[in-house]
Formats: structure tokens, sequence, C-alpha cells
């Protein structure tokens, strides 16, 4: 029986004979390591720890496995983390280690080069007039602000707000509030200026120079990695308290299940961390971090087309706007195909999270109608992603705000028997290959 089916089936299935608890704990079976989590970096430590022969259970909140990498199948599109670069040094053993096959997208990326501002479509962009999604990367520049990929948590200098460094940079006011809408960060004027620059060495040390996806979508991924698991490997295990004795670690579920271990793996992001109780050795600076660490916010509305609209009125697929729906963009890995989504960031995310997803659909496919009349019949809603809503991780990413990154070196250390990995503890990399970067150190601390 496939892995994947045996593991909900039987979950099912134990449910029905009553043998899972339901309001009552149960003694479950003791293992050496409880991993809390299953996204990629979750998966990825199961992976070593089961190729080294070790005892492990590793429990998932929601009823899927993948975290933040997420195909929908309800809409057939990915709606999470899948970007691979060729030096993802990390993750791509695994990758061809369960035989996931790859796409390079480099050659069709494309950057939105139409622009929608002020009420008027702008394409091709006026001669000499800088267009305003890129105006933070021509603030940042060419300039070494980093020597290296671990730097940006020890340069307190560049820790101030991202808002103020463009401004030091030369932009307007105005130019700011432009550049703030294709910002992935959630706040210009509160997010740190180390994110940036971060991404931008991450971008030039970590050395890819291909982009890649996952033929199929990312569930085909994470289901081999799932397919490589012997050990117990439990969803709908939302973690509601996490107890280190000094001998042991107990960690109670939701559905009033618990789990004993000797040494607990916490890969789940802080902002629901933030709602467990614990009882462990957290040092200060790992408290503040809990309870604080920004995560960036971002809402994907997306469209199917039954025409090629942008065919008809020569104008790219690919845009940006200032109104609410932000970024207009093709989100296909196929160089035969697009895939509509609009993607909004951070604040402006807020504007929909009150909406139902009918609101959601009117006003999306108007506003796009509006903006370009040659779609006007033309779009159908798919669904909407919405990660800060998100309840399994409240956010798309990790984004230090001023003054966080100083925590960052404390935040990740092993907490008594507890131990943290997650893409918010990797020392260097950015994304999935942070989230394989942390999964490795963790190995390491535990096996060594």
């Amino acid at each position: 029986m496939n892995r994947r089916i045996f593991i909900q089936n039987t979950v099912l299935a134990s449910a029905a004979l009553g043998i899972l608890p339901i309001s009552c704990a149960k003694a479950a079976p003791d293992t050496e390591y409880l991993i809390l989590g299953g996204g990629i970096s979750g998966l990825f430590l199961a992976n070593l720890l089961e190729k080294a022969g070790k005892d492990y259970i590793l429990l998932e909140g929601s009823n899927r496995l993948g975290g933040r990498m997420f195909t929908r199948t309800d809409i057939n599109r990915d709606v999470g983390g899948r970007g691979i670069g060729d030096k993802y040094d990390n993750l791509l053993p695994l990758i061809n280690e369960v035989g996931a096959e790859l796409i390079d997208i480099t050659d069709f990326m494309s950057a939105p080069t139409a622009v929608y501002m002020n009420g008027e479509l702008k394409y091709p962009w006026p001669e000499g007039e800088i267009k305003p999604y890129i105006q933070q990367f021509m603030a940042l520049g060419k300039s070494d602000y980093l020597s290296g990929l671990d730097q940006w948590y020890q340069n307190k200098n560049m820790d101030e707000p991202y808002a103020t460094f463009l401004k030091q940079k030369g932009l307007s006011d105005k130019e700011i509030e432009l550049a703030d809408i294709s910002l992935n960060y959630n706040d210009i004027y509160k997010t740190s200026a180390i994110n940036a620059h971060h991404s931008r060495a991450f971008g030039k040390y970590n050395g890819s120079k291909r982009a890649l996806n996952f033929k199929g979508g990312t569930i085909n991924f994470i289901n081999k990695v799932v397919d490589t698991l012997k050990k117990p490997v439990l969803i709908n295990k939302m973690i509601t308290q996490i107890n280190d004795s000094g001998a042991s670690v107990t960690v109670n579920c939701e559905d009033g299940s618990n789990y004993k271990a000797k040494k607990v793996i916490c890969t789940l992001p802080f902002t629901t961390l933030r709602d467990v109780k614990m009882d462990a050795k957290i040092n200060k600076n790992q408290s503040k971090a809990i309870k604080k660490l920004s995560y960036t916010n971002i809402t994907q509305i997306h469209l199917a087309h039954t025409e090629n609209y942008w065919e008809i009125d020569d104008v790219p697929l690919d845009m940006w706007t200032d109104t609410p729906i932000e970024r207009i963009m093709n989100m296909s890995s196929s160089p035969t195909e697009k895939q509509i989504a609009c993607w909004v960031n951070g604040k402006g995310t807020a504007f929909f999270d009150t909406m139902t997803e009918n609101e959601i659909a009117d006003y999306t496919i108007k506003k796009i109608n509006e903006i370009r009349p040659a779609s006007k019949g033309k779009l159908e809603y798919l669904g909407t992603q919405n990660w800060g809503k998100y309840e399994y991780n409240k956010g798309a990413y990790v984004e230090f705000a001023p003054g966080q990154a100083e925590w960052f070196l404390d935040m990740i250390k092993p907490a008594g028997n507890v131990h943290f990995a997650g893409e918010h503890t990797a020392h260097e990399n950015r994304g999935m290959e942070a989230a394989a970067e942390s999964a490795n150190r963790v190995y390491k601390e535990l096996i060594s």
C-alpha cells in the first residue's frame, strides 16, 4: 500500500475503532526523537534520522504534509514555496535521492513590464523613467553590504527600517510608498533593511544561476520524501503544550493525545509556537523571538482564463499596479501555458482579509477588467491562499523587524531537550534551502 495512503488510512481507521484518543490522553509509544511539524525541515530531518536507523515520530498539526510547500489540488496550483536554485547544496541531494523531477524555468521567468498607476496603463514604460517596482533594487545597488551568507545577523549597522535606508539612498517619500507595494515584506517602514541585504547576499553568494520548479508541483516531491519514511508520521496533531522535565519531553496535542521523547525538534514557525504552552529552558532572547518575531503576510488570488486577453490588447500578462491587487503575474512552470495570480504582500493583504471568497472573486475580476478591458468575460476565479490567516503558519516566511536580528544566535539554541529547526533558524540560506540547512544543523546537534 502507498505510504501516504497508509498514514492517512491508519489515522482514520484507528479513530473509527476508538483507538486514537479523542477527549483524554493516552500513553503513546516512547520515541528517541519527536519532530514537531511536517514541513520540509521536519520531513528532511525525518529522512536523515530514517537513514541513520534512529527512532522518531513526526507530528503535523494540519491534515496534510509539506507545510509551506503546498500544492492545492482543489485548484491545481502550487501556492507555497517552489523555487529551487541549482546550487541548493542542502536540498538538491534529497531531491535527487527521492527522484523528484525538476524543470528549468530560468529562460521564461519574467518580471512585470506593464504598469498601471494613477488610473493609467503604461506599456511600454516611458524611457528615462524608473519603474516604481524596481526603485528599491536601484537604491540597494550593487554595493557589497555583506561579505558572506552568514553576515546578516552580525551587522547591527544595517539593522534600521528599510524605509530609512531607502531615504538615505535618495528615494522620496512618494517613491518609497510606491516601492512598498512590490516589496515582499509587511511594511517598508517597519521591516529591517537587514532582510533586503540578506536577500541580495543570498542571490550572490549562494551561487545559483538557474531557477528550477518541481515537475507536476511540489506535492510530487513531498510525496516522494514521505515514501522514504517508515516510522510514524501523524497528521491532525495540533500541538498545545511542550513540557521538558529534564529527563524527557512530553508533548500534548489538541485531540488529547500525548507523546514522550528524549528529544524534541520543533520546526513550528514562531507565529504558531507562541500559541503553545511551553515549560522548557528558553533563554531571554528566545522567549522574545517566539513572542514577537515577524512573518510576512502574503495573499495569492488565483484565476483561470478562457482566452489569452494579453494577445488581444498586446500588453504583457505580468504587470505591476498601485491598486489593492498589487501585482498580476504568471505562476506557471511551463513556457507554453499561463497561470494567472494576483500577488498581494504585507499590509496590503488586510484589504482582502475580511472579504468572503465571492467578494474577493468579484472585486479582483472587476479590477482586472478595469485595468485591461480585453480581459472582460475571459477570467474565472479559482481560489485564494491567504498565508497570514492560514492557522498552521500565520505567515509565509520569517521577516526580521529592526532590533530582532540580534536575537538570532540565542533563538536557535537548544532549550534543554528541545531543539529548533525551520527556515527561520538558518544561519545562511533563505526559503526551502534554509529549511533544509536548519535540518542538517539540528541533525548534527542530535547525533554528535
